[in-house]
């Protein structure tokens, strides 16, 4: 649930036969309230709340999701679960009432310990770990009444739903996007679908049904950053950290914790493992490796040693409670906000400009407006570099490099696309097999295309419309009132907003994946459109983040490029002088046919070109296809042309 605050009605207040007390979390789809239940004789129960929001209240897939939730986990009756009591339907809004946890969840944990610069200790870590597999073992083997198994799937066990209380309890919360057989709603289509950073290969890959072994990755990741309090899959883009789980390109934790013991390295790897069929058979297996290493150890550790830890690692946090004489919030770890902070921004010799809210700051980065050298001020703090906050760390990939950003600094090979076209300057780099980054700009747009040996692999674009939400509003992927419904939910998901469409149901893993990879193809093909503008060439500047393969080489890429953006107009002017010249095909040394790729009409084009026909007698050829054939044969002797393929006879 995330924190995004929005003004709250006056608390305490009735609802129904609870008092809602006080409101803890507020999230793109539910609201989360400290209450109070009242029976006979005074008695008197501290519960949780969570209740939809109005926007959700006619969504009939997310009614039945929220239903489901609340119909799993009330069968779900174990110590490591959170307890569901009561669902119901109040003033036009469904809400579930559940248990309240007197204590703080896992991410906050971790937090206050990187603030420390300290480390969760190993055996409490083991502990954790070791009792939240308690839980995700239970689910995964629970049954109905009838003895039939449930096939529960979390699907979102991740730091944010483990739940720490300060008696030394841990408890899995959340199983509001799992998966199981006796599910109603469609959690394909409608569902959440776990966060950015805490999926299993498979989620992301989505060529194989999912079962319990995918929540045993993300139980391993969990466990991964326990150890060394420190976010696994955190840096890059969205693609670079969907990439790198795909690929399960797992950081080596010896890097972070140097004496971390053989054994849990062991344990690691094999839930890390990205093939399902190597990693541990079910989560009391897992639980049983981590107990074993205990054991093995001498060591001997009980919630009695968890609840001293955390008591004595929040002492500030349950002083100021008691003081105010209330109970601990859940899911917040600062102070509840009227409104999210502003924020002030300023380069060298540059005047602060501001006040801009988070959304504003994360589009000057997004589209090159601010670098590594900035500096912001956040209301009620003091100037620090951009680097300096947290918050912002997701879009940190997308600020410039240092030698990007620098003005002074030389380009390998400069000039005017109006003199070499991109489609001459691409093959150049390509037979080349050049490593560096090409710089494109023309009036407010600038690209950058990194390659290396002369493939592209990667690209940035300042482009409005070649953002993530634009691109996939107008590939109908998702709707604009989609769109608009993530952009105010991203800061409750780390600033992402892939990572937010993922979050709230919209995009599959999978989907977004092949999205993202589409996207960057294409914001490389758009520069075949461009007939001026400059370019720059900076050899050896490469890029840092993961990279996702084209699927196409470069010459193919080339063939595609011309195919579907270059203007038919500017093809047509090109050879308005040359139709009674005759093309003939060239030896190149440094390039085949087959490498294009092209279609059976192109090639159909090339088989024609024998120095004989003119330009004009190829455009008479087309017979009953004849407008699809003349534009093919523009397309081609462009291509051809460009790529040294051949020469024009008189």
């Amino acid at each position: 649930m995330t924190t995004t605050q929005q003004p709250a009605a006056e608390l305490p207040a009735r609802f129904g036969k609870y008092l809602l007390v006080e409101r803890i979390a507020f999230g793109g789809m539910a609201e989360i309230f400290r209450a109070k239940s009242y029976g006979v004789s005074g008695f008197e129960k501290t519960i949780v709340i969570k209740r939809i929001l109005s926007s959700y209240a006619q969504d009939q897939e997310f009614i039945s999701m929220m239903i489901d939730e609340a119909k799993i986990c009330a069968s779900l009756q174990h110590a490591n679960i959170v307890q569901i009591f009561d669902l119901g339907r109040l003033e036009g809004k469904y809400y579930i009432a559940m248990e309240y946890v007197h204590g703080i969840d896992l991410v906050q944990v971790l937090a206050r310990l990187r603030r420390a610069k300290t480390r969760f200790p190993i055996e409490l870590a083991c502990f954790v770990i070791i009792e939240a597999l308690k839980g995700l073992d239970y689910a995964h083997r629970a049954t109905d009444p009838n003895g039939r198994a449930l096939n529960i799937i979390h699907r979102d066990f991740n730091p944010s739903n483990i739940l720490l209380s300060f008696l030394g309890e841990v408890k899995v919360a959340d199983f509001g996007i799992a998966k199981a057989s006796k599910r109603n709603s469609k959690t394909m289509a409608g569902g959440l679908k776990g966060k950015m950073g805490y999926l299993s290969p498979e989620q992301v890959d989505g060529t194989v049904e999912l079962d319990h072994r995918s929540d045993l990755f993300t139980a391993g990741i969990t466990f991964w950053e326990m150890l060394a309090t420190k976010r696994m899959f955190n840096t890059g883009s969205d693609l670079d950290i969907l990439v790198a789980i795909r690929d399960a390109k797992i950081p080596d934790i010896r890097q972070y914790v140097p004496d971390i013991p053989v054994q849990l390295i062991n344990i690691l790897d094999r839930a890390l493992a990205r093939d399902p069929e190597d990693r541990f058979r079910s989560a009391g297996e897992f639980r049983d490796a981590v107990d074993d290493f205990l054991f093995e150890s001498g060591i001997k550790i009980s919630s009695t040693h968890l609840e001293g830890y955390l008591k004595h690692l929040f002492a500030d946090k349950l002083e100021k409670q008691n003081k105010e004489q209330t109970e601990p919030k859940l899911s917040v770890d600062e102070p509840t906000r009227a409104q999210p902070p502003r924020y002030w921004v300023r380069s060298v010799n540059d005047k602060p400009d501001g006040p801009l809210d988070m959304s504003e700051v994360i589009e000057r980065i997004q589209t090159g407006q601010l670098d590594q050298n900035t500096e912001l001020l956040r209301e009620g703090g003091t100037w620090m570099n951009i680097l300096d906050f947290p918050e912002l760390a997701p879009q940190i990939s997308r600020l410039p490099s240092p030698e990007e950003s620098d003005p002074d600094a030389l380009a390998s090979y400069q000039g005017l696309l109006a003199e070499v076209s991109f489609p001459k300057l691409f093959y150049r780099l390509a037979i080349a097999k050049e490593v560096g980054r090409l710089v494109l700009s023309r009036p407010r747009v600038k690209k950058e295309i990194y390659f290396r040996n002369g493939v592209p692999e990667f690209v940035k674009s300042n482009l409005t419309t070649e953002r993530l939400g634009d691109y996939l509003v107008a590939n109908k992927v998702i709707s604009q009132q989609q769109r608009d419904e993530a952009v105010r939910a991203m800061q409750g998901f780390s600033g992402r907003l892939g990572d937010t469409l993922i979050g709230l149901g919209m995009l599959q893993p999978y989907e977004m994946f092949e999205k993202l990879a589409n996207q960057v193809k294409e914001k490389l093909l758009e520069v075949f459109s461009w007939t001026a503008g400059t370019y720059r060439f900076f050899a050896g500047q490469t890029y840092s983040g993961e990279i996702m393969p084209l699927k196409l080489g470069s010459f193919a890429l080339l063939a595609e490029g011309i195919r579907s953006f270059t203007p038919e107009e500017m093809l047509r002017n090109r050879f308005r002088s040359r139709l009674d010249q005759h093309p003939e095909r060239i030896e190149n040394p440094y390039l085949s046919l087959e490498k294009l790729g092209l279609l059976a009409r192109e090639q159909r084009v090339v088989d024609l070109l024998d120095g004989k026909r003119s330009v004009r007698n190829l455009l008479a050829m087309g017979g009953s296809d004849r407008a699809m054939f003349e534009i093919t044969v523009y397309r081609m002797l462009y291509l051809l042309e460009e790529l040294e393929i051949i020469h024009f006879a008189h």
